[in-house]
């Protein structure tokens, strides 16, 4: 799992910084001061302080050598190296992360320039689950209780999004501003794995070498994204696990059909059939959510229609789908306590609390990379609301 998420996360930084003018760089000093959002009561139950730190970023300013840089208004892409004090030294520990990130402009002036930011990348915790489940003598500790309920592996993703202010203090200095959500976790694919949410702020300086010789490559005769239909089949696998306490790891899989149409020459919208296999669902584990006492193929298959929005970035795109379950036999079989005291007929649509089943909407947010002409990989991360259910590594087909 380690080798892969490198391998795309460098390869993400490599698509990014390829096409730039690499002597329009800047660096960047930032600190941060933020919470952690106690999404869980097993996260609750272990924050303490606020979290503190540092970020130390490399940025490059696109200049419009690539078609795709003046279709989304001359972005800037960077790379950021990230410590975190997460306010209990004892059982959260210190993060570590380093991610590519890129900021599309919303308002450029001499004296303003307001970006949105978005980027993914790695994190590794000091302390998890597992080196903190041990009394003073070695021993195990019984329950959750005392330990980094929230996090189960080192190894973790790390996303971030929000917004960055830059105003300009001097010649090749700027003065910078953050406030972003930051998240922390393993997809499922070690557990427990309820995640770290932050939302955080940050303050710093930038300098930028070259300020005074960046000048923009308009093309004014870049010919437009053809409006045409395409289509897209896309096969995944993967892995994950269910409860700590079954120490037990399954495989996932998925299959998507897509059909997508350019809007705009960075955005395009898609519509998708989603078939899901999840091998946790074999009835044999200590977690009392879902119902079941079989081993029977039918509930590990889920099936969904998916809302696509995708943003074009030359060779690579990311997207966040919204999805629905047309056949998914788990939702008759959660929660736990009312599955078992009765049989359910619950609607395509009804409300529910994510806290005891996972409901009828789901989610992705996905990147992917073309090869050719027809073939790219793909990376998906699939949740029920904020919590993960799996990351799907995957391979498709463009025609």
């Amino acid at each position: 799992m380690k080798n892969r998420i490198l391998l795309g996360l460098f390869t993400v930084f490599s698509i990014l910084l390829q096409a730039q003018t690499c002597n329009q760089y800047s660096i960047k000093l930032e600190g941060i001061y933020g919470n952690i959002i106690p999404n869980d009561q097993h996260v609750k139950d272990i924050i303490i302080n606020p979290v503190i730190g540092t970020e130390l970023s490399l940025e490059f300013q696109t200049m419009g050598n690539k078609p795709w840089q003046q279709f989304n208004a001359f972005p800037i892409v960077g790379i950021g190296a990230v410590w975190l004090n997460l306010g209990n030294l004892q059982k959260l520990g210190n993060a570590f992360a380093l991610y590519p990130y890129i900021c599309f402009p919303l308002i450029r002036t001499n004296f303003i320039k307001l970006n949105l930011k978005a980027g993914a990348g790695l994190s590794y915790l000091t302390k998890t689950y597992y080196n903190t489940n041990t009394d003073s003598l070695g021993n195990t500790l019984p329950s959750l209780t005392g330990t980094n309920s929230a996090i189960g592996s080192a190894l973790n993703v790390y996303f971030s999004g929000g917004g960055s202010l830059e105003i300009p203090i001097s010649k090749g200095f700027s003065l910078m501003a953050e406030y972003t959500w930051n998240h922390m976790s393993n997809g499922s694919a070690v557990a427990p794995n309820a995640g770290l949410n932050l939302l955080n702020g940050f303050i710093g300086l930038k300098y930028s070498p070259n300020y005074n010789t960046s000048r923009f490559h308009i093309n004014c005769c870049i010919e437009d994204i053809p409006r045409e239909f395409t289509f897209e089949i896309i096969a995944s696998g993967g892995f994950r696990q269910l409860y700590y306490k079954d120490n037990k790891t399954f495989p996932i899989g998925s299959v998507v059909l897509g059909v997508y149409r350019p809007m705009s020459n960075f955005y395009r919208m898609g519509l998708g059939i989603d078939a899901f296999y999840d091998g946790v669902y074999n009835g044999n584990t200590q977690f009392q959510r879902t119902y079941l006492t079989t081993d029977e193929l039918k509930n590990k298959i889920r099936l969904g229609v998916s809302w696509q929005h995708e943003i074009m970035l030359g060779r690579l795109i990311a997207g966040f789908d919204f999805g629905l379950y047309l056949y998914n036999p788990l939702k008759n079989l959660e929660p736990y306590n009312d599955a078992k005291n009765g049989t359910l007929n619950k609607p395509l649509i009804y409300s529910y609390n994510i806290t005891n089943e996972d409901g009828w909407f789901y989610t992705r947010a996905s990147l992917k990379y073309t090869l050719d002409k027809h073939y790219f990989i793909s990376l998906g991360l699939k949740t029920h609301l904020q919590k993960a259910e799996f990351i799907e590594w995957g391979l498709g087909y463009r025609f």
